[in-house]
């Protein structure tokens, strides 16, 4: 099997140019879905998203973007779509998306980002609550700010995990990498230090506690697979009752994702 490659990546008898394959698949098939990020691409920031950008650039058949290293679409129309579901609105709903701990290092920036975009594109009042280190990228931030702009919603920062957390109706912890782990020039490509960063933080978690602290009503996200025992407590992902106040919303987001998925397939691919 031979990986697409942008050019100047080539590696002779192990890779094909993207504009090679993305003209064939075109010739096979009605879409071609996407889906990289991290170790195909070295882990540099964006690499991924110019891979998918340049397949559609080259093919004449849409192309989806399954979740690349700075979006994940998809699960932000599954996350918007699982709001929707619940409470009926945006207007009004406090949409906290945080960082959460795990022992892996390996996490893209991708959910985050898409639902923090997603949530202020619906009006909706949202806080990006993170240690320091976990910064998300400016061009999205700055898009945050502009799509609350417009739609009468906000859009905060906080360092407070707790805090952020208070009288939220969607909270919404999950790790992302810390901003060393990545290649210049984003980051400086230290793992390690990566690794400490995560560890002082290890408090930071859904647990039962922490969803008393949000509305009563409020609903418990994650794109799963959900690092349990480390990102969340079983307690909280587990608890879908409907009659329990807060609850986990998470198996219903993901469900979502297959109605959302189908959604555009059906307007983009006739």
């Amino acid at each position: 099997i031979y990986t697409p490659a942008l050019p100047g990546k080539e590696v002779a008898y192990s890779t094909e140019r993207v504009s090679d394959v993305a003209r064939v698949l075109a010739r096979m098939g009605n879409a071609i879905a996407i889906r990289c990020y991290g170790d195909p691409v070295d882990w540099v920031y964006g690499g991924a998203n110019e891979l998918v950008r340049n397949f559609a650039y080259w093919a004449d058949i849409p192309v989806l973007n399954m979740e690349c290293d700075k979006y994940h679409p998809f699960q932000g129309l599954a996350d918007v779509f699982t709001v929707k579901e619940k409470f009926g609105t945006f207007d009004g709903v406090k949409f906290v998306m945080s960082w959460a701990y795990s022992p892996s290092i390996h996490k893209p920036r991708a959910v985050p980002q898409s639902a923090i975009i997603a949530a202020t594109m619906m009006g909706m009042d949202v806080v990006l609550a993170r240690p320091p280190e976990m910064e998300l990228d400016p061009e999205v931030i700055a898009a945050c700010n502009e799509h609350a702009g417009k739609t009468g919603g906000s859009f905060a920062v906080s360092e407070d995990f707790a805090n952020a957390a208070r009288g939220a109706h969607v909270v919404y912890p999950k790790a992302w990498a810390a901003t060393p782990f990545f290649k210049p020039p984003v980051g400086s490509d230290d793992a390690e230090a990566t690794q400490v960063i995560f560890d002082r933080h290890k408090d930071w978690k859904a647990t039962p506690e922490y969803m008393e602290l949000a509305d009563k009503e409020a609903i418990y996200l994650h794109c799963l697979p959900a690092d349990r025992g480390w990102e969340v407590e079983d307690a909280v992902l587990d608890n879908t009752d409907p009659e329990s106040g807060w609850r986990s919303a998470a198996f219903d987001e993901a469900e979502n994702r297959l109605h959302v998925q189908k959604a555009v397939m059906s307007l983009v691919m006739g």
